[in-house]
């Protein structure tokens, strides 16, 4: 039972339990991405809770952008969002996560890898027999749409470019080299020097690594329809059609 007073309104959203929360961090999916699924005889809702995966836009408030982002964290007790390449730096130099409201939000590339959530799909869609390669389909779909928007996924080259660029660690100021030495889990002690020397090192070790990397031969047969289209989709392939195809479509990028 509901009431108008606004101090029971209040008590009711803080002391609220999980599952009335996780209803109430919900964003809305995307118009266009919802008008083309639909073309194709598949329905959305027009919003759904949020989760740990999804690829989003910021539309409103701080960090709006036009690209997309992954969710890294949702923080259900104080009803937040944290996506990737939104940050800020704190007075000592550490750098945080900031805040985001899930009503701020766009789902742009939702992550079915949930079965639970596949659910809210089969409600709505009742005639659909989600076969494999339906949902390979509707998925590849879904990240045409993204491309289309708000352009390719470069995971690969961004990750590729940063390895190729020699960090100038000696222009660092020393919490920022220590925040670096922090994250690859190195020693954080000693002066400026033996900081830049300690980092240097371990790039150095990690460069050594790489090009000794042998590269093995994958089985692709022994992987699932799923497994196989997310390997299509970490390397920018084309994730339609059926398992054989998807095989030798991976097949011939190792290849390559």
């Amino acid at each position: 039972m509901s009431s108008k007073q606004p101090r029971k309104q209040r008590l009711a959203r803080y002391t609220a339990p999980y599952h009335r929360r996780h209803r109430e961090m919900s964003s809305p999916i995307d118009k266009g991405l919802r008008e083309r699924q639909l073309s194709r005889g598949f329905m959305y809702p027009r919003a759904m809770p949020i989760r740990k995966g999804d690829r989003v836009m910021v539309v409103r408030g701080e960090g709006k952008s036009k690209s997309a982002t992954v969710v890294a964290k949702i923080d259900r007790k104080a009803r937040k969002v944290y996506v990737e390449s939104f940050t800020y730096f704190k007075s000592d130099g550490t750098e945080l996560q900031r805040p985001i409201d899930a009503s701020n939000l766009v789902i742009i590339n939702p992550d079915w890898s949930d079965i639970r959530r596949r659910k809210i799909l089969n409600r709505i869609n009742e005639s659909v027999d989600w076969t494999d390669e339906v949902v390979s389909e509707f998925e590849a779909t879904e990240d045409e749409y993204e491309a289309e928007t708000v352009g390719p996924i470069e995971k690969d080259s961004e990750e590729t470019t940063d390895v190729d660029e020699k960090i100038d660690y000696s222009s660092m100021t020393v919490p920022e080299l220590k925040n670096v030495l922090k994250e690859k889990g190195l020693p954080m002690s000693g002066k400026k020097a033996e900081l830049i020397e300690r980092l240097e090192e371990d790039s150095e070790d990690t460069e050594t690594e790489e090009t000794t990397v042998v590269d093995e031969k994958i089985d692709y047969s022994g992987m699932t329809v799923p497994e196989l289209k997310n390997i299509l989709k970490e390397k920018g392939l084309q994730m339609s059609g059926k398992k054989a195809e998807l095989i030798e479509r991976l097949e011939g990028d190792s290849n390559e």
